[in-house]
């Protein structure tokens, strides 16, 4: 029975399967146009039941495995994760037909020197999402950006959006767990892997 999976028209065992994985979430991080730039991030929130929205994958720390994304510390998943760190993230690319599921614990940075040093590289139009007024999800009595009306037109300055950097944070997610599906008309192939501490501690093919 062949212990290996190809992927176009490359072998892999568990052990390289791993490293591809880690090497596309590393790629989504720092490519654009990458179908893993963005994720679907799940957490827990008051009632007990998942909460979930699309985030962009910030950078990747595949040494410590741990997955960065950045997010408005007034908002409701900054709230939940406060109350309980456990989140997940499920990233899919429908033309690599590769999609990976990861389960971590959340640390939440703040007003720290990774938050400031992250905040010195976003963009104007980036840093516009963490200028609204009011907190994200506020109830409002017509459509609106949250932000003033002006900056709809013109970029905010650095000085202008500087102000706002309070409402800016970094989750840094520690991967604990990690399942890499693979779709393919002659049938699907999984694996799981496992960590602790940033170590591989286990590792196991899966029905898909």
């Amino acid at each position: 029975m062949e212990d290996f999976i190809t992927i176009n028209d490359t072998s892999y065992n568990l052990e390289s399967l791993e490293t591809l994985a880690w090497k596309k979430l590393v790629n989504g991080s720092v490519k654009k146009k990458n179908g893993f730039r963005t994720m679907c991030v799940g957490t827990v929130n008051e009632n007990a039941t998942a909460s979930l929205r699309i985030v962009v994958n910030r950078k990747v720390d595949e040494l410590q495995k741990t997955i960065f994304f950045h997010t408005d510390n007034r908002s409701r998943n900054y709230a939940d994760l406060q109350k309980d760190n456990r989140i997940s993230l499920l990233f899919y690319d429908a033309r690599q037909r590769i999609q990976i599921v990861v389960k971590a614990r959340a640390t939440l940075h703040t007003n720290n020197a990774l938050t400031n040093d992250r905040w010195k590289a976003t963009s104007p139009q980036a840093r516009l999402g963490y200028m609204t007024l009011e907190a994200p999800n506020t109830k409002s009595n017509q459509p609106t950006l949250g932000y003033e009306e002006r900056f709809s037109n013109t970029k905010p300055t650095d000085d202008e959006s500087d102000l706002f950097e309070i409402n800016f944070s970094v989750i840094a997610c520690s991967v604990y767990e990690l399942e890499f599906l693979y779709l393919d008309y002659t049938g699907n192939r999984k694996a799981n892997f496992y960590y602790e501490n940033g170590a591989l501690i286990d590792c196991f093919w899966a029905v898909p």
